[in-house]
């Protein structure tokens, strides 16, 4: 998948509850307006009063510490500006009210200077101190909110396996994280960006310029910031080029200016791009590998196809060469010979071509079950008369226990079945050695086993049998083109059924396949005689 280039898919985010955040207006916006001030003085005032009611009981010393509390509750509740104000003011009031001669400015005592300087330094020193120790409060808390989120983002990147799903979850997280409308843009076939076609836009996301976009696709950079356009576009890119741009709308009052939120969206940022290319690497490579097979599919289709053509058409050749010649003299015996030769050549290639036509069919899914009643004695019994001038010189064993249910199945399909393991089996034992068909039954299942005194299956390839065009070294010698165990799976298993091969202690190979029981057959009433 090409993520530069491809239909655009957009998604939009939905404004979510808004959580606790840091922004760059914190202990700015909020604690430095007018409220801010007023609670500055009326709490000034307030501490005036308590310290007219305890001037008679407390040291002017400990009578300056009434106000340095309100101006350390003022600095943690509405910042440094209204707190500098409650210095101010604490120190014009208690210079007024509490300090000889009152009502006046200037104390009788020279040293009360001293104090009142000394008041609103502590006073200004300890407003910012609490003002930083809240601001490093906030920052660690947004901090263990970034580690919170990164983690969340990182394990639902994980588990998404589609585009669609990476850029979901990239937008919920967007919106949800800074309090923004959230858009990704990819480009089309041509490299513009477009308005998504599917889901509609909200009216708050029109605002988005594709302009800028554009421009930041094109650039490789931030756009939107410093402009009376409040959406921000992000560019979203992996090593060597941009493959997206985010369109980020800051709902309300919310902005994206502290360090901490621009490093969190350029990690967050990060990771989305990581996840697409992984993506894209995933299905490169699928589409690679895919390719790989399809060609050394069709590298053995060819070899076989060319190999099991060539020695039947020679032979069919030959032998209508010398049918054809007048001259030959051949005798009634030899022309038979001859004749036979040229129909079980071409019954070769029929087989060959009928294996190619049926696995084409059911690679299509284009297999039809044609279901009915059938005994399993029947089924074999008919296997083996078709089967019989192949057999002429071998023994066949067939066991199978009284009273066996009938089997739901497509006949001919199933027969096809058996006849193609007991090809494989007279093909690769000798002429003359026995094969085994058994029949067992179970509560649900009835296991055919076809079994040859053979050489067997070479070590670990008991699985590969049943795979298209597979051929081991001893098949590659003989006919076939790998297709008949892969036929009989495909047929096998859209009975419901399984198939498998393995190795026999006393020797030989044994094919299995196990078909399920279904419900009882109907019971015909007997006709009247």
């Amino acid at each position: 998948m090409n993520l530069g280039a491809h239909s655009p898919i957009d998604t939009f985010g939905i404004k979510e509850p808004q959580p606790y955040r840091l922004d760059s207006q914190a202990g700015s916006s909020a604690y430095h307006g007018w409220v801010g001030y007023v609670w500055a003085i009326l709490i000034t005032a307030i501490n005036a009063l308590i310290g007219h009611f305890l001037y008679e009981r407390l040291e002017l010393s400990n009578l300056v510490m009434v106000f340095l509390l309100g101006v350390v509750f003022i600095a943690m509740r509405y910042g440094r500006g209204p707190s500098i104000v409650a210095s101010l003011l604490g120190v014009g009031i208690f210079d007024l009210f509490f300090v000889a001669p009152y009502l006046s400015f200037s104390p009788a005592n020279s040293q009360y200077l001293i104090t009142l300087l000394a008041m609103l330094v502590v006073a200004i020193v300890i407003s910012n101190l609490m003002i930083n120790v809240k601001s490093q409060a906030r920052i660690a808390a947004y901090r263990e909110r970034m580690a919170t989120a990164l983690y969340a983002m990182s394990k639902e990147l994980a588990t998404c396996q589609t585009e669609q799903e990476i850029v979901c979850m990239a937008v919920k997280h967007l919106s949800h994280e800074f309090n923004s409308r959230a858009v990704i843009l990819f480009a089309d076939d041509v490299g513009c960006l477009q308005y998504p076609k599917a889901p509609e836009l909200p009216e708050s996301l029109r605002t988005v310029d594709l302009t800028l976009a554009q421009w930041t696709l094109d650039n490789d950079r931030l756009a939107g910031q410093s402009t009376h356009n409040r959406t921000l576009y992000f560019p979203l890119h992996d090593e060597d080029k941009v493959m997206g741009v985010l369109a980020l709308l800051p709902m309300g009052h919310a902005r994206i200016g502290l360090p901490e939120q621009q490093q969190l969206l350029e990690t967050l940022l990060r990771q989305i791009a990581q996840a697409l290319s992984r993506l894209r690497f995933a299905e490169q490579a699928k589409s690679t590998q895919i390719q790989i097979e399809a060609e050394q599919l069709r590298n053995s289709l060819l070899s076989a196809i060319s190999h099991d053509l060539r020695t039947p058409l020679s032979t069919i050749i030959g032998s209508a060469s010398a049918l054809a010649d007048d001259d030959s003299h051949l005798q009634a015996s030899d022309r038979l010979d001859l004749s036979r030769a040229i129909v079980d050549e071409a019954e070769r290639m029929a087989l060959l071509i009928n294996n190619l036509l049926d696995m084409a069919r059911l690679d299509a899914g284009k297999i039809y079950l044609n279901k009915q009643w059938y005994p399993v004695e029947e089924i074999i019994g008919s296997v083996l008369t078709r089967q019989h001038k192949y057999l002429q010189k071998r023994s066949v064993k067939v066991t199978m226990p009284a009273g066996i249910p009938m089997l739901y199945v497509d006949v001919v399909m199933i027969e096809q079945v058996l006849i193609n393991l007991i090809e494989n089996a007279i093909r690769y034992t000798p002429a003359s050695s026995a094969l085994e068909i058994t029949v067992d039954i179970s509560a649900q299942t009835t296991r055919i086993a076809v079994a040859d005194h053979g050489p067997g299956i070479p070590k670990g390839l008991e699985e590969k049998l049943f795979e298209k065009f597979y051929q081991t070294r001893n098949e590659a010698a003989q006919s076939g083109v790998g297709l008949g165990l892969a036929i009989c799976r495909a047929i096998v298993e859209a009975h419901g059924g399984q198939i498998s091969a393995h190795n026999r202690p006393e020797g030989g190979a044994a094919f299995e396949l196990v078909l399920p029981l279904d419900e009882a057959p109907p019971v015909l009433a007997p006709e009247d005689e």
